[in-house]
């Protein structure tokens, strides 16, 4: 099913972007009809300020594992400086994270451009039959008792899992409330016609504010909120300050989940079908990035009522979501990919991983599936900081005894890293606008490159210089300008903002037009030029320029970037036919699966289903 559009809707290894918002009026905007549906779809969304993050910690990571960094100890937590950037590898030792869960469920006011049912309330999922249906999870009341079980119970809940999975050095205790209900239906969050910016953002809006208003009703104050909701952010996720102390406050709660009546659209969607929500992990408003936020930390999101407290990431689970789900979305909220193929193949993560097929585990003979998930694989501990392992150089032989992947640290290691040789790596960034050249601003840290030429305003009245542009920036770090110079390339003045994110304004770059307006240097000799500069730590692919124009009184030239530099001066910028090939950093992970807890269930499955 192709999504349609309504006129006028304003790793496994072994071994960043403006998001269209909502408009003011609230009604959605259309999907792109390039959006299918997703059988096998990610639920870990676009999200340019974790991407940087993960992109930081994994360069960290392999500077640790080769010798060429070492980490030091800021405010408790394991950290590496990577340029004027700081990438956390460990947190604090036995860190406890807060977890704020809101219980939503959907009004029967119907939006009146969405359209679709009424409701749900809770409690409307009807009892499977065990004899057609032993996959659906259900329970006779999912009351926020039985919430505060699953997140934080004695037996198999979030916060067992993690404090297991981590052998004892992270867990989770979650506050949970009480069902809330929503402005509008289900439709108006989950309908698949729309895009899910405009779906599943106001849907968290619509949730914290819910939640704040039921808070306002039973009697207390703005100020008695925004203390109580202080418990909630105690982590600088992002290190926003830049001070690489990340066991501070930001503004923003640090793990927001919103639980939603009735199915996930990921298990069908009972009743709602399509139109329920999909259980995903994403950052709300990104689009707000450097504009609205809390003081200090304007990364975007949404402020909770008038708290000053806003929710940024973001996680989001059915009524009826077994642990597997609500343990894989926090994964992905701990910066965890996903592990499985998102195309609708298969791979052999498979069960192997709780960022795989692991999530839909269960205990033997379970009438359900996903209600005990197995552990992750060694990678994803790694990343999170939780792997004990030693290093085998590449080549050598040794013995290495290794204590079982689903015990705590120690005495043996958990798993082995063997370093290999570096791999040749060939991106494919893009096709060129037209031809087969264009021009590349280039894809690293510190970069300072210029690409400038002459350009001959004499007799001009008015001017302008064009590019075609396909560009994925890094926001608020890294800009693409462009400059002009009336005194030989000695001093140089902007024309207009720099240019970060992404072209054409979605998740994915797209060609566009990017003009300069050289007026108001009519009559002169000038240089002009695009100069890319990026910081330290994260880069994103980066600027490509083709199809360049000079228009002066209505004529001009035009370079396709076929024949060559021609007029233009290269310093940094590189003429290319958009693929690169490098040589990239990889090494083995091994570790030693036993049946011990949550792998247990990797004796029964479920392996298959009905």
């Amino acid at each position: 099913m192709r999504k349609r559009i309504i006129g006028g809707l304003g790793a496994a290894a072994l071994v960043a972007a403006s998001l269209t918002g909502v408009p003011a009026s609230g009604a959605p905007q259309p999907a792109n009809p390039a959006e299918n549906t997703r059988a096998t779809r990610a639920d870990n969304l676009p999200n340019p300020l974790d991407e940087g993050r993960t992109a930081l910690k994994k360069e960290a990571l392999a500077r640790v594992i080769n010798g060429s960094a070492k980490p030091e100890q800021r405010s408790g937590s394991e950290v590496v400086r990577i340029g004027n950037r700081w990438a956390e590898l460990k947190r604090k030792a036995d860190k406890v994270d807060p977890v704020f869960a809101v219980l939503s469920e959907f009004s029967n006011n119907i939006h009146p451009v969405v359209g679709g049912d009424p409701g749900p309330l809770h409690n409307l999922i009807p009892q499977p039959n065990p004899a057609t249906d032993n996959s659906t999870y259900w329970e006779p009341d999912f009351n926020q008792a039985h919430f505060n079980k699953m997140y934080n119970g004695p037996g198999e809940s979030l916060a067992d899992f993690y404090f297991k999975q981590s052998g004892g050095k992270y867990s989770t205790n979650t506050v949970v409330s009480d069902w809330v209900v929503l402005p509008f239906n289900e439709a108006r969050y989950g309908s698949n016609d729309f895009s899910e910016t405009s779906t599943y953002w106001p849907f968290v809006r619509d949730t914290a504010n819910a939640w704040y208003n039921a808070q306002v009703a039973a009697g207390k104050t703005p100020a008695q909120i925004a203390d109580y909701l202080k418990q909630f952010d105690v982590y600088d996720r992002y290190d926003a300050d830049g001070d690489g102390n990340f066991n501070e406050a930001d503004g923003y709660i640090d793990h927001f989940q919103a639980v939603h009546a009735g199915e996930g659209e990921e298990a069908g969607g009972g009743a709602q079908g399509e139109d329920a929500i999909w259980s995903h992990r994403w950052y709300a408003y990104s689009n707000g990035f450097g504009q609205s936020g809390p003081p200090g930390a304007l990364l975007g999101g949404t402020q909770i009522g008038t708290s000053g407290i806003w929710v940024g990431d973001y996680t989001v689970q059915p009524e009826n979501g077994g642990l597997g789900v609500f343990a894989h979305e926090f994964g992905h909220d701990l910066g965890l990919p996903d592990l499985y193929d998102t195309a609708g193949g298969d791979n052999s993560s498979a069960f192997w991983t709780l960022m795989s097929g692991g999530s839909w585990m269960s205990k033997a003979n379970a009438n359900n599936i996903g209600t005990s998930p197995s552990y992750m694989g060694p990678w994803e501990k790694m990343f999170l900081g939780w792997l004990d392992y030693t290093v085998v150089d590449n080549g050598k032989n040794k013995i290495v005894s290794l204590g079982s992947a689903a015990t705590p640290e120690g005495p043996l290691p958990q798993a082995v890293v063997v370093p290999l040789p570096t791999q040749t790596i060939v991106t494919e960034y893009n096709t060129p606008h037209s031809g087969n050249f264009e021009w590349w601003g280039g894809s690293a840290d510190g970069l300072n490159v210029t690409l400038a030429r002459d350009v001959d305003l004499t007799g001009a009245t008015t001017a302008k210089l064009t590019t075609q542009a396909w560009y994925e920036i890094e926001a608020g770090y890294d800009y693409l300008y462009g400059e002009v110079s009336t005194d030989g390339g000695a001093n140089w003045t902007g024309i207009g903002a720099g240019i970060d994110g992404v072209s054409g304004g979605g998740t994915t770059p797209v060609w566009t037009e990017l003009s300069y307006d050289l007026t108001p240097y009519a009559g002169q000799n000038v240089k002009f030029r695009f100069r890319y500069q990026t910081d330290g730590g994260v880069h994103l692919a980066g600027p490509f320029l083709d199809d360049l124009a000079l228009v002066t009184n209505g004529t001009g030239w035009t370079d396709d970037v076929e024949a060559g530099a021609g007029a233009w001066t290269a310093s940094g910028f590189t003429r290319m036919s958009g693929k690169t090939t490098r040589q990239a950093e990889h090494f083995y992970l091994a570790e030693f699966r036993t049946f011990t807890g949550y792998d247990n269930n990797l004796k029964t499955g479920p392996y298959q289903f009905i």
